[in-house]
């Protein structure tokens, strides 16, 4: 971290010293000329989340669990720029991400591609570690921004190494299929390729804006017992200054999911986007049905391994300046099963889950302020 954040300065400073320098003004080069369009483009941006967080795990035996502490909920370095009108590139670090990592990168990096995008700006190539482009909104989002997620949302990998190819419309719709690596066999081969066919659109322009996606893996290694797919389903609504957000997703053998078990996630969220306080409510449905108990790993009962959990959140967002990205917040929420597996165990919690969190969110750009 500490050699990342030097790389860093050295460059800025660096890109100061130049965009500084008198005689790159007084010259017609076009070396130097698209210099200075690099210099426009770059983006040098810190974004992250400060919470006090308490939580409460009520038990069978009425005796609450509590855990209570001051954490970075998110924090996010990215750089990116374009090295001229169709050539780009993109790095997205999170010191304290704990998503899954493969393919040779640090976990830590989400993000480290380049892209291409045609002159009619029809066509749009990525190629390197990047997003994976799901169709529901709430992966969509900045984690700074969601408080609570539901468990496909949380347990589902989103950034993947591999190709993009995307089409665009004149009216906003994108089209596009990604081929990323999928999933390792017990000796960490990498033997698996992953394909997501997405769109990004709208039926309404600026009203109601559609997200969806399949997932699917070519399953050469005979991994899973079933196929491994997912599907994602997401509608959001803009009236005025209320925003709906209704999202569906199913997943079936994907990596980090238990196998041969069905999930299923409802989450909606509605929000009233005023210019200084922004009120939200959020409910998700979460469901995990295990077909064969037998293949849950697990040494409990049936009726322990298939749960249907109900979320409810409550959130208040204040913006003291409004259009720039600092925020206060409070949140509460409450699960009716906390339905969590330890990483070392394998074990499951049945118990229902109290969350509080009171914080403060900034992220700005490093070179152009706010």
């Amino acid at each position: 971290m500490k050699n990342l954040l030097s790389c860093f300065l050295v460059f800025l400073s660096f890109y100061v010293s130049a965009s500084e320098d008198p005689q790159q003004k007084k010259s017609n080069d076009p070396l130097l000329g698209a210099w200075k369009n690099f210099q426009q483009s770059l983006k040098f941006s810190l974004d992250s989340r400060l919470d006090f967080q308490r939580t409460n795990y009520h038990e069978t035996t009425d005796v609450f669990a509590t855990d209570q502490r001051f954490l970075f909920s998110n924090f996010r370095i990215g750089l990116d720029g374009m090295f001229n009108e169709n050539f780009g590139f993109q790095f997205l670090y999170s010191p304290n991400d704990a998503r899954v990592g493969m393919n040779n990168l640090n976990q830590n990096i989400l993000s480290a591609n380049v892209h291409y995008t045609s002159k009619n700006n029809r066509w749009h190539l990525k190629a390197g570690r990047s997003f994976l482009n799901i169709g529901t909104i709430e992966q969509t989002y900045n984690p700074n921004d969601v408080y609570t997620y539901s468990i496909i949302g949380n347990k589902f990998g989103i950034f993947k190494t591999g190709i993009t190819t995307e089409y665009r419309t004149k009216k906003g719709q994108r089209l596009g299929l990604q081929i990323v690596n999928a999933q390792e066999d017990s000796l960490g081969h990498q033997v698996d390729l992953q394909y997501n066919v997405y769109w990004y659109g709208h039926l309404l322009e600026d009203k109601i804006k559609t997200y969806a996606s399949y997932t699917a893996i070519n399953d050469k290694g005979h991994i899973f017992n079933a196929p491994a797919y997912a599907i994602h389903l997401g509608i959001q609504w803009n009236l005025g200054k209320w925003q709906l957000d209704t999202d569906y997703a199913y997943v079936q053998n994907m990596p980090n999911f238990k196998e041969n078990a069905s999930y299923q996630s409802l989450p909606i969220r509605l929000m009233y986007k005023g210019e200084k306080f922004r009120p939200s409510v959020k409910y998700i449905y979460d469901q995990v049905y295990f077909n064969d108990p037998s293949f849950s790993g697990l040494e409990v009962s049936d009726a322990i391994d298939n749960t249907s959990i109900h979320t409810l959140e409550v959130a208040l967002q204040y913006y003291p300046f409004p259009d720039k990205n600092f925020r206060f917040h409070i949140v509460g929420a409450y699960a009716s099963d906390s339905f969590q597996y330890s990483s070392i165990e394998e074990s499951h919690y049945f118990n229902s889950r109290w969350k509080f969190n009171v914080g403060v969110r900034i992220g700005f750009d490093v070179i152009k302020g706010w």
